[in-house]
């Protein structure tokens, strides 16, 4: 465990809610700041959660004046993600030296579990991360590629040809069948695997949210695949965004093409709402996914990192 530095503070356990506002707080100071999101909506979510089971664990370095760093663990599927949130400049990385305080904080919750699948999730704009994981014994594991598509009338009218019919979610009556559609779908994926029904209420009354964006085939009778977008507002770097937020389909009628129709209608929902750019994430060794991505016209935007821990 690191020494903690000269007047610089550790405060680790589970969210509380004393800590949670300022937790909030300082995570939307720094993406003010930097003029982007730069927390997971799933480590938003859990941390908003005052009626969670197993509410995030958290460390926090602070000096007499302000919080200086956070790094947050949530609890996903069968193991754990990690993400650190620390103000600096674009062209400086922030301290290594809290950066390392905080991660071990975490870190030391685990001291007792050395075999819990901890991962730490770094986006292209905080390339400082792969300087400081090795040191803390994290090695690359996987890589995300954002893929995004220009939805020009031509790809618009190519979409809307190529979709199958499609309905919006519909509150209180379609939670279990699209439960029962996504954990068939992803039964070993770290993040999207395994949901609970606690797991997707909270996003179905994240602001953001709307049931029109969550497309579900068929129209009639038990779904077999859902396309479920989002609409992200353009901010300091990036313009308004369409994207395919989660995509599935039932393993019993796979192979048929459908999840490459279910995008398409996704995209053409998008594009219908007035979105001309969409966009979505694919794990960069999903070679069948990439293909299919690619022959509709998709090209990778940037890369997002994950490191996983190797333990004590």
């Amino acid at each position: 465990m690191t020494t903690p530095t000269p007047n610089v503070d550790l405060d680790v356990g589970h969210v509380t809610p004393h800590n949670r506002t300022n937790i909030h707080e300082f995570c939307q100071s720094v993406e003010i700041a930097h003029g982007h999101r730069i927390l997971s909506d799933q480590l938003r979510l859990d941390l908003l959660d005052q009626h969670s089971t197993q509410p995030p664990l958290v460390a926090i370095a602070k000096d007499e004046d302000s919080m200086l760093a956070v790094a947050i663990a949530s609890h996903a599927n069968d193991g754990w993600i990690l993400e650190v949130v620390s103000p600096h400049d674009h062209s400086l990385s922030p301290s290594h030296e809290v950066i390392t305080l905080v991660v071990n904080g975490i870190l030391g919750e685990f001291h007792d579990r050395p075999h819990t699948r901890l991962t730490w999730w770094a986006r292209a704009h905080d390339p400082w991360v792969e300087q400081i994981a090795p040191s803390l014994h994290f090695v690359e594991h996987r890589k995300l590629h954002q893929m995004r598509i220009r939805l020009t009338s031509e790809i618009q009218e190519q979409f809307r040809v190529g979709s199958v019919s499609t309905r919006p979610f519909v509150l209180n009556h379609d939670e279990e069948e699209w439960l029962k559609v996504n954990n068939s779908a992803f039964t070993s994926h770290e993040e999207q695997g395994g949901w609970t029904r606690e797991q997707l209420a909270r996003r179905l009354v994240a602001p953001w949210f709307r049931t029109d964006d969550v497309r579900l085939h068929p129209v009639s009778g038990s779904i077999s695949a859902f396309c479920w977008t989002k609409r992200h507002e353009a901010d300091l770097h990036e313009p308004e965004l369409g994207e395919i937020y989660a995509i599935a389909v039932d393993p019993s009628v796979s192979g048929k093409g459908l999840g490459k129709h279910m995008v398409m209608a996704g995209f053409s929902h998008l594009a219908d709402a007035g979105v001309d750019l969409g966009m979505l994430y694919v794990d960069a060794d999903n070679t069948p996914a990439m293909k299919m991505y690619t022959s509709i016209g998709m090209e990778i935007h940037h890369s997002d990192q994950a490191y996983r821990w190797l333990g004590r």
